[in-house]
């Protein structure tokens, strides 16, 4: 029987401090027990990911394990995406927002025995691409949107993009508006320390100071005014947070929540609660299922996904079926 090659590409910052190689090499000896010879590669810094991705696909490894966090694992599927290489997610990172609504496990020996057996499953992604109107011409090669420069305010994971980029994909949810601004602003150190207390402090600031960009949503042509908005690929979304609970990563369409401009600030917390609660409809609240979004606005209220900041609109949202095979329970 011919042995499986696999690569796990993983992020020696991802999540609080830890001993990352140090379980990659534990991972690599679990694996070799179950007939599967890894190799690993670490990043270096932002984008190297996707490239490392899309050269182990080109080589034509059996299995690519992806070991961070929610940020590390979108910047792999920009090199997976399209391809019928088998993606593992190990979770390691802050959230860990995929791996909680794929169900995986978050212990290594239970990780381990997952990625032998090796069932897949084909998944939808979300694509992301800047400017107000669809570019109907084929899906991006892998490469991601072309960074121009990162912005002090913003964080280095921040990417402005060319006025028509190829596109990002996304796995599970792509944020407009008051979520992208909390990312924003993030203290990065903090959040390597203490996880998702940071964006919750980052929220806190928020009450006082936010202004909310106000913008115009368009799902298949029907158009909204909102000061929040979230296209989900899936249900997932940090803090325990749930708004879109009806979306399905292996369904072609987005549920999306959307949220319009209310009086005040502290308004928004009666929605906070609900998303908390898990039953995120309330007044006032939309949530619909949808393919292609557009979004726009004359302010430049900025957009996440999966966590990293992408820029500000205009940006249009497209699902992509069928678009990378993911290795479930």
């Amino acid at each position: 029987m011919t042995e499986k090659q696999a690569t796990i590409i993983f992020n020696p910052m991802s999540g609080r401090a830890g001993r990352r190689a140090e379980d990659v090499r534990h991972m690599v000896e679990i694996l070799a027990r179950r007939g599967i010879k890894a190799s690993s590669s670490a990043t270096t810094g932002p984008g190297t990911a996707t490239k490392q991705a899309a050269a182990a696909v080109a080589t034509g490894v059996d299995i690519i394990i992806s070991y961070g966090g929610d940020g590390t694992l979108n910047e792999v599927i920009q090199g997976v995406a399209g391809s019928r290489t088998p993606l593992a997610v190990w979770p390691g990172g802050t959230s860990n927002v995929v791996a909680r609504d794929l169900g995986v496990s978050f212990e290594i020996g239970g990780l381990a025995e997952m990625i032998s057996i090796c069932k897949t499953q084909r998944i939808a992604l979300g694509l992301a691409r800047s400017g107000s109107e669809f570019d109907d011409s084929p899906e991006p090669d892998g490469n991601g949107f072309t960074a121009k420069d990162s912005s002090s305010t913003a964080g280095p994971e921040a990417l402005e993009f060319e006025a028509r980029s190829p596109g990002r994909y996304f796995v599970m949810m792509a944020g407009i508006g008051l979520d992208a601004s909390i990312a924003r602003s993030v203290n990065h150190n903090l959040k390597r320390r203490a996880g998702e207390l940071a964006y919750w402090l980052s929220g806190i600031k928020h009450l006082f100071k936010w202004r909310a960009e106000t913008f115009t949503i368009e799902v298949d042509g029907k158009r909204y005014e909102a000061a929040f908005a979230l296209v989900g690929n899936g249900k997932g979304y940090g803090g325990g947070m749930v708004m879109t609970p009806g979306a399905k990563l292996d369904q072609p369409w987005f549920e999306i929540y959307i949220l319009p401009p209310l009086s005040n600030n502290f308004a928004y917390l009666r929605a906070l609660g609900a998303c908390m609660r898990g039953r995120p409809e309330i007044a006032g609240v939309s949530l619909i299922k949808g393919t292609r979004i557009k979004a726009n606005s004359s302010r430049e209220p900025w957009v996440e996904a999966d966590g990293e900041l992408l820029g500000p609109l205009p940006m249009t949202f497209e699902i992509v079926p069928d678009a990378l095979s993911v290795i479930v329970p």
